[in-house]
């Protein structure tokens, strides 16, 4: 517990802007690291209850359920993979090299709720974006190739090479702007 005069670890800074980005409590653990009781009581304190409870989403497919979706979801994989690069390669006293991927993880799901102008406007929870960064597993898997077991990958459209978010198997794919007529996409 945090006394009087006391600075909040890494570790509680993080939970706490998860927290008070609507993260629920399985993802708040696995990325602050902060032991079980204290983010009970950190829940009770930011929001005045606990975490709410369920299975968290895990469906790779619903990235590519529609083309803002897929948008949002490229661009968060790229900001995430510019914050960890970002990061890595600066010199910050005290980091450790495993809070990169967390401190990127907390930064990009910040810098998206002030973009979407709140998280109540973010089409892409923090649980869904805990899902998609750790689908990918590290900043250097996020690129065309993707994480091979993956059923997803990062892709540009063949026309104007905007960043989306398709199923793996697709070989080219075009955004909703340019999409062959009479077909949604193309397959490999």
């Amino acid at each position: 517990m945090l006394t009087v005069g006391s600075q909040p670890t890494l570790n509680e800074r993080i939970a706490r802007v998860l927290i008070q980005s609507g993260t629920r409590r399985p993802v708040v653990k696995s990325m602050s690291r902060v032991p079980d009781p204290k983010i009970d009581q950190m829940y009770t304190q930011e929001i005045g209850r606990n975490s709410t409870s369920g299975q968290l989403p895990s469906s790779l497919e619903w990235f590519t359920k529609t083309h803002r979706i897929q948008m949002h979801a490229a661009f968060l994989l790229l900001a995430y993979r510019r914050i960890h690069k970002s990061l890595r390669s600066g010199t910050y006293e005290g980091m450790m090299p495993d809070s990169i991927p967390r401190i990127a993880f907390t930064r990009t799901l910040t810098w998206y709720h002030e973009i979407c102008g709140g998280q109540d406007n973010a089409i892409i929870s923090s649980q869904r974006l805990y899902t998609l960064i750790r689908t990918f597993a590290d900043a250097q898997s996020i690129n065309q190739r993707g994480n091979e077991a993956a059923e997803i990958k990062l892709h540009h459209c063949a026309t104007c090479k905007l960043p989306l978010i398709v199923p793996r198997h697709y070989t080219e794919y075009h955004c909703a702007e340019h999409k062959p007529k009479g077909r949604r996409s193309t397959k490999g």
